[in-house]
């Protein structure tokens, strides 16, 4: 959870970057046909496929990247194999991208593809930087430099946190490290493929793994790019990831994403992104001046283009190479398979064999992808990248998966509503008001955000205990959870949005007012028709967020009841809220006033969405086709407002479905 203040020096930061680069179109990161040949090898993971180059022939030159990957992976890897059922295709974004199709029936268990990490030229942090001598290369040495303070800071955590307990905080900085080495090599074969450049290419271990991963590289485009510098018929640059939240402007995030918790969330990856800019600038503009043939605008593309090809192509490590599972790789060919939560009917496991360790260790193994179901000629071959809500699959993926039958998806309910009909005073104050002492309940409760959502969040995890002591002595019955339940959802989490003023108090005091809430997931679907499995996804959802609303409407009636006393200022106290959590008073039925806050807060929320959804189409329409520059602005707008509707209704289904099931427990008391 970002504070506001941070917030703002990020975005900030960000907007600096953004403006930098849209200042200057006139350049291109289409790279042309490589004029080296021979042989390179890596020292300790050899890769077949720099060493087997590609001639120098018309019909490749025009040859999409990914089929080009696609093709020579399979031919000059010798252990390398693709089922003949199965055969790549390229489409046009709009129309699913590239993909793999099967061209002939594909029965259930069988193994479409198995690559050999060691020749394919898998690209992780390890198989990069152990081997990069120190001192050679600045960039490198500043990545490695965070890669051992990161290593340091995960064998601290280890010692100080154990088993599912260990939190994984800085994972963020883990995955950027990578982000720098494809940004770092992309920089660095850019440079070796353009004539004008070639000669200005310093010798040594990136311009080496930038050869020998060339055609991987590749098929990573960089952004912008043109099909040619002097293109008069296509003369704007062209984004491959329109939809991703790095390529939104700083209106598009505030308008079209208002009240959602993506707008939070691209707030944050952008910011995130604005403060590595800024770490890495000396570094990159050392190996990468204009001295070498490279603008800076170009460098800060280079950026923005790896961090959309990690985020988007990635796998994390499951084998454990380094920080204990935290690592994350590239894997050619695999990353052409697109996503499928609902229905994937393949997926990807990592074989290794005798001598696990060593060979994991050394970047070995084989990863291969089996079908889960017979796959049907014609159809697509899909994988589930892991679940995650709508919101979340924007922020990494850049797009949002259609709903077609039932999935599981998120949404966030204020802890605090800002419609307190439920308490006495139901307006927040003005700054008359304040100046005049006469500070009303909604106000204490924002000035006092931080702690009390600490106390909830202490009083929850002091309730799940009770609970989980109770369950292990058999006084509470315990029924195993069978509806696939995502275990992230078993965590309280709660995350900070920001909501518009009140109408009473906008002129005085017209600004965005932070709100905590609960984020809470269950199964939504396409038919109105509720199932019994489907009833106990939404009953688990709302006995799982359950012990913050108790705790939340003990803090609100404890607020009230020293505003009734006239003694604004006393304290909260923190054993009530835990009894209230864990619901051991017996006087109060805080399960009732838990139902009535969370209703409160879904009817709060819905609202929210719903009126910030009708202001995004208002500012859309705002806008009208002129030059030709407008007009793919204009479209690429239209995506990203299409892709913000879809992240609405997914939480607004979400919304919607457990305030049905919280009518129907109210109806049947």
């Amino acid at each position: 959870m970002v504070g506001r203040s941070s917030l703002f020096v990020m975005n900030l930061l960000f907007f600096i970057v953004v403006s930098i680069i849209s200042q200057d179109s006139s350049y291109a990161f289409t790279l042309p046909p490589s004029h080296h040949q021979g042989t390179h090898h890596h020292a300790t993971s050899p890769s077949c496929l720099y060493s087997s180059r590609i001639a120098k022939d018309n019909d490749q030159h025009h040859q999409h990247s990914h089929s080009l990957l696609w093709e020579k992976t399979l031919e000059v890897c010798p252990d390398s194999y693709a089922n003949p059922a199965i055969e790549l295709t390229v489409r046009p974004p709009d129309e699913g991208g590239t993909g793999i199709l099967a061209v002939q029936d594909v029965p259930k268990d069988t193994v479409v593809l198995n690559l050999p990490l060691e020749q394919v030229g898998m690209i992780d942090v390890a198989s990069i930087l152990d081997a990069a001598p120190e001192g050679e290369d600045a960039v490198l040495d500043k990545l490695s430099l965070m890669w051992k303070e990161e290593e340091l800071q995960q064998h601290q955590n280890n010692e100080e946190q154990a088993g599912d307990d260990r939190q994984d905080d800085d994972d963020g900085r883990r995955l950027a490290v990578l982000v720098g080495i494809i940004a770092h090599l992309q920089l660095t074969r850019y440079k070796d493929k353009t004539a004008s450049t070639a000669h200005l290419v310093k010798d040594g271990h990136a311009l080496e793994q930038s050869r020998r991963l060339g055609l991987f590289l590749d098929a990573m485009p960089l952004l912008p790019q043109r099909s040619s510098p002097n293109d008069t018929n296509n003369p704007l640059p062209r984004h491959p990831f329109p939809t991703h939240f790095l390529y939104w402007d700083d209106d598009e995030i505030e308008h079209l994403l208002q009240g959602t918790i993506a707008q939070t969330n691209a707030r944050q990856l952008r910011g995130g992104v604005g403060l590595l800019v800024r770490e890495w600038s000396a570094a990159f503009l050392e190996e990468h001046s204009t001295a070498t043939g490279i603008k800076q605008v170009e460098i800060l593309n280079a950026i923005f283009s790896a961090f959309t090809a990690v985020l988007s192509r990635s796998f994390g490590d499951a084998a454990g190479r380094a920080l204990g599972g935290a690592g994350r790789m590239l894997v050619p060919l695999v990353d052409m398979l697109n996503h499928d939560s609902e229905e994937p009917n393949v997926s990807w496991t990592w074989h290794v064999g005798e001598g696990d360790e060593e060979l994991i260790k050394a970047g070995r193994g084989n990863v291969s992808v089996t079908t889960l179901k017979e796959v049907k000629r014609g159809e697509e071959l899909y994988k589930c990248y892991g679940w995650g809500p709508a919101w979340d699959i924007a922020s990494n993926y850049g797009f949002v998966p259609r709903l077609k039958k039932e999935r599981w998806e998120c949404s966030a309910i204020p802890l605090f509503p800002a419609v307190l009909g439920l308490l006495a005073p139901d307006v927040i104050a003005t700054p008359n008001q304040i100046a005049k002492d006469e500070t009303l309940l909604d106000l204490l409760l924002e000035s006092n955000y931080g702690n009390l959502v600490k106390a909830v969040q202490s009083a929850v995890d002091a309730a799940n205990e009770i609970e989980s002591r109770q369950t292990s002595s058999g006084s509470v019955d315990s029924t195993e959870d069978k509806t696939g339940r995502p275990a992230q959802l078993d965590r309280l989490e709660i995350v900070s949005l920001f909501r518009p003023p009140p109408a009473l108090t906008a002129n005085n005091f017209p600004f965005a007012r932070r709100q905590p809430c609960v984020v809470v997931g269950t199964r939504i679907g396409i038919s109105d028709h509720i199932t019994s499995t489907s009833r106990r996804c939404h009953q688990e959802a709302i006995k799982k967020v359950l012990p913050a609303y108790r705790a939340a409407a003990s803090v609100i009636a404890q607020l009230r009841q020293n505003y009734v006393n006239g003694d604004q200022l006393s304290s909260i106290e923190a054993s009530q809220i835990s009894i209230a959590a864990a619901s051991t008073d017996k006087g109060t039925d805080w399960d009732k006033a838990a139902f009535q806050l969370m209703r409160l807060g879904i009817d709060d929320r819905i609202q929210t969405i719903e009126r910030d959804g009708k202001s995004a189409t208002a500012w859309l329409g705002q806008f009208t086709t002129g030059n030709r520059q407008d007009k793919d602005s204009i479209q690429h707008r239209q995506f990203r407002y299409e892709m913000s509707l879809e992240v609405r209704e997914a939480e607004l289904n979400v919304l919607r479905t457990l305030d049905n099931e919280l009518k129907a427990e109210e109806d049947k008391d």
